[in-house]
């Protein structure tokens, strides 16, 4: 099948961020969240006002709700557990390596969290995908991956698709969903270079991905079979996160990034798209920690 190209939505938000990461649809207040990742805060969306919240760390990377109320946020080398109001109620640390910081991850069906860590640099291989179990005990998923972003969970939770940025892949890997652990991967996705690189990714009800391009100036949507079936172009260079949301569910909001951007040129970079993409967002798990 050849691709659609399309453009259009509409861009949301009183103010751009630097560079903005994990983007999470929260129905229990009617917002967006995501995070401003290097400048550690978490970001809440409601309609064009957007409302920050500092979590005194200088890399936040993603923000999930718990299924008993609160929320979990992975920062720079740990994960904070907060209430309602998005206060520490706990701080769990995972390594101490200062090159080193939390990128980007999501909650399994049976509520464990996945967030990978890379290098400050990005070299290959230096980071570790870990996984937050709702003991709040911490285990190593997958070693030597690079820049860890989109992840989610398809085939009734028996296959997980994972990007590792750099590579220009979403991987697909079987999945244990009793304990937890990925398996044998094989290619999923192959995106060449020079349309872009894999970043953040949104499940839809019909099975299919949406997936952030870096340096594409683009949203791909790929069928259950990897094909790619839609392309939002964007006027900006560096989107970076998708989630769906909105009053039905059927809203596509693509995060973007100032990085590397000469703003001038991209006066929408850092922004918030909001576009009708006319099908349902598959659900996305609450931490059950």
């Amino acid at each position: 099948m050849t691709a659609s190209d399309r453009s259009g939505g509409r861009w949301i938000g009183d103010h751009a961020v630097f560079h903005g990461e994990g983007a999470w649809w929260d129905p229990r207040i009617g917002a967006l969240r995501y995070v401003d990742m290097l400048a550690g805060d978490v970001v809440t969306l409601r309609g064009d006002a957007a409302e920050r919240t500092d979590m005194g760390s200088d890399v936040a990377a993603v923000i999930r709700a718990r299924r008993g109320g609160g929320y979990v946020v992975a920062v720079q080398r740990g994960f904070l557990i907060l209430d309602d109001d998005l206060s520490l109620e706990r701080e769990i640390a995972v390594f101490e390596d200062p090159s080193i910081r939390m990128n980007e991850g999501a909650c399994d069906p049976s509520g464990r969290l996945f967030v990978g860590s890379m290098s400050y640099d990005a070299r290959g291989g230096a980071g570790t995908l870990y996984r937050l179990d709702p003991d709040l005990s911490v285990h190593v998923a997958l070693e030597s991956v690079s820049i860890p972003n989109g992840l989610v969970w398809v085939d009734d939770g028996h296959t997980a698709l994972h990007t590792d940025t750099p590579t220009g892949e979403i991987r697909a890997y079987a999945f244990d969903p009793d304990m937890g652990e990925f398996g044998a991967s094989r290619p999923h996705i192959a995106i060449p270079a020079e349309v872009g690189a894999p970043d953040g990714c949104a499940l839809d009800a019909d099975g299919c991905l949406w997936v952030a391009i870096w340096g594409g100036s683009a949203v791909h949507r790929y069928g259950p079979d990897g094909t790619l079936e839609d392309r939002i172009a964007l006027p900006v260079s560096n989107p970076t996160s998708c989630a769906f949301g909105g009053s039905d569910g059927t809203t596509l909001f693509v995060t973007t990034s100032q990085e590397n951007v000469d703003v001038a040129a991209e006066p929408l970079a850092g922004r918030v798209l909001a576009v009708e993409v006319g099908v349902h967002g598959a659900p996305v798990h609450a931490f059950a920690g």
